[in-house]
């Protein structure tokens, strides 16, 4: 008898341990985090816990032992966080037997959630199953790719910009050290045109004051020739000059006026003439009007300077053409030599300010005269053109309105100049 009770408080005291430790096993389980479910090897609940209950909304009798996962799946479906994708729903338990009975799979729920399951195999066909919801961590790394992307993008932007702007520096810094070095051949140049006038004078006076005795009129006339003519070329250079840092300030203005353009240009080939008295000028303009509006002084200049570069780069050619018609609201005239012609290369760049084009090595020059012709031409609403060979000689076409309020003149620039020489 006394075995009997002994044995009894042993199994009493055995079970008392053991539902001890499963009540701290329950405890434990519903502090999970995560959700945890056990089934059985046809798919019935064993048990889960209460996180598992709580992930998914599932009613008491749905966590009772025994109940089948189909119903647990079905109730899940009816209230909308059933798997977004049933037929790939149990992909993770082929994936399981592949890795030896461990594997995850991510599932998006029909309420937008995503939940990870690690299913774990056993021997005897039961399996467990954490679901862990990782919504938060997949949108954080959703916005974070999203974010990098958005980063990456404004990197490669700036990026960009950066070297767009290097590249715009050092275009600019290029242009200011070309603009540098054309002034220097510039001031080089004026320095030579400015000496070259003055001792032609200083030639002629001398010549004079040597003289003795009856000096014939002849003889005065020609050096006064040489002295006026040199006069002129230095005002010629000073008007340039001038001209040019009006440009540059924004100070020039074009006045217009009613005034003869035919008498004009005839009086611009007369002077010319009485200048290079080794060059003739042929004209053709009774096709012009007899009238247009248009500053007089500013077009002296620019007729001026054509008909002087048409005698300077044409030393061995003395003909020298001009022609003037009407098209429309608009009148062309064009300055035609046959002298040194400028090279294909050199074209685009005729009517920047200092440029010189290689034929005209050795010839007096600034490289003033033509970007001041097309600046003033640009001022009137008209255009210039430029038809030049090396060795054949070179044509300017301009083009002007003859009115103020006549249209804006509008040309096909294909073969029209860039730049200038002068």
């Amino acid at each position: 008898m006394t075995e009997l009770v002994g044995e009894f408080v042993v199994m009493d005291a055995q079970t008392w341990v053991t539902r001890q430790r499963d009540g701290l096993l329950d405890i434990a389980l519903d502090n999970m985090p995560h959700g945890l479910c056990m089934f059985s090897a046809d798919k019935k609940l064993i048990l889960c816990n209460f996180s598992y209950a709580q992930m998914y909304d599932l009613p008491e009798d749905l966590t009772l032992a025994g109940t089948p996962l189909p119903a647990i799946l079905d109730y899940r479906a009816g209230v909308g966080n059933g798997p977004l994708h049933a037929a790939t729903y149990f992909d993770v338990v082929g994936l399981a037997a592949q890795k030896g009975g461990r594997a995850s799979q991510d599932i998006t729920l029909q309420d937008g959630r995503v939940v990870r399951i690690t299913h774990s195999s056993m021997e005897d066909g039961r399996y467990v199953a954490t679901h862990e919801d990782i919504t938060e961590s997949v949108r954080n790394a959703e916005a974070l790719f999203k974010n990098k992307e958005t980063l990456e993008a404004t990197v490669a932007l700036r990026t960009q910009e950066v070297e767009e702007q290097t590249r715009e520096l050092e275009r600019l810094l290029l242009q200011e050290r070309n603009i540098n070095e054309l002034q220097r051949q510039f001031v080089a140049l004026a320095s030579h045109e400015f000496r070259t006038p003055l001792a032609i004078i200083d030639g002629a006076a001398q010549r004079l004051l040597r003289a003795k005795g009856e000096v014939s009129l002849q003889f005065v006339r020609d050096k006064a020739e040489q002295i006026r003519s040199s006069v002129l070329r230095i005002v010629d250079l000073m008007e340039s000059i001038l001209a040019a840092s009006r440009m540059d300030n924004g100070t020039i203005q074009i006045r217009h006026e009613r005034f003869p353009l035919r008498a004009m240009i005839e009086s611009c080939c007369h002077r010319q003439s009485t200048i290079t008295k080794s060059h003739r000028i042929i004209s053709d303009i009774d096709s012009l009007p007899e009238y247009i509006e248009a500053d007089k002084f500013a077009l002296e200049q620019v007729f001026s300077n054509l008909l002087s570069n048409a005698a300077k780069y044409a030393p061995h050619q003395p003909d020298i053409y001009v022609s003037g018609w009407q098209e429309g609201e608009a009148v062309k005239i064009v300055v035609r030599d046959n002298g040194v012609g400028i090279d294909a290369e050199d074209v685009p760049k005729i009517f920047q300010r200092y440029f010189r084009a290689r034929t005209s090595t050795g010839i007096p020059g600034t490289g003033l005269g033509l970007y001041l012709v097309k600046q003033i031409v640009d001022l009137h609403g008209g255009s210039i053109e430029i038809d030049s060979k090396k060795g054949k000689g070179t044509s300017l076409i301009i083009t002007l309105p003859i009115s103020k309020n006549a249209s804006p003149i509008s040309v096909d620039r294909t073969n029209v100049a860039q730049s200038s020489q002068g």
